[in-house]
């Protein structure tokens, strides 16, 4: 995968998630997000967002997460928007029977807490 430009980044938690879902819709990808109960610091809704790529019964799962402590979730999530833009490296992944499991903001309220 080869990470080009920086469209993929994001200065806010908002831009993040908006991008992080354009990039799973435009692959074809289904987003399940799960809300968390509070707002963010701007009113914005806070959610943990799961795209799975690849096989319900591939022998090989991959878990690329995001925000885990919330301050490096603005990297993490360019990282992630960056792979689901590349087809042909989630097409190598299929390939050799690995599902890509991306997990974006983990951690969500951190992510506003430290941005």
């Amino acid at each position: 995968m080869t990470v080009q430009g920086e469209d993929g980044f994001a200065a806010t938690y908002r831009e993040a998630r908006g991008k992080f879902i354009e990039a799973a819709q435009a692959a074809g990808l289904a987003v399940e997000s799960r809300v968390h109960p509070e707002r963010g610091r701007d009113g914005e809704e806070l959610a943990m967002d799961v795209v799975r790529d690849g096989h319900p019964n591939a022998p090989a799962v991959l878990l690329v997460t995001s925000a885990c402590h919330g301050i490096e979730g603005y990297c993490g999530s360019g990282v992630q928007v960056a792979a689901l833009r590349d087809a042909s490296w989630r097409a190598r992944a299929r390939e050799r029977g690995v599902a890509v499991v991306y997990l974006h903001a983990l951690n969500p309220w951190g992510v506003i807490k430290n941005g």
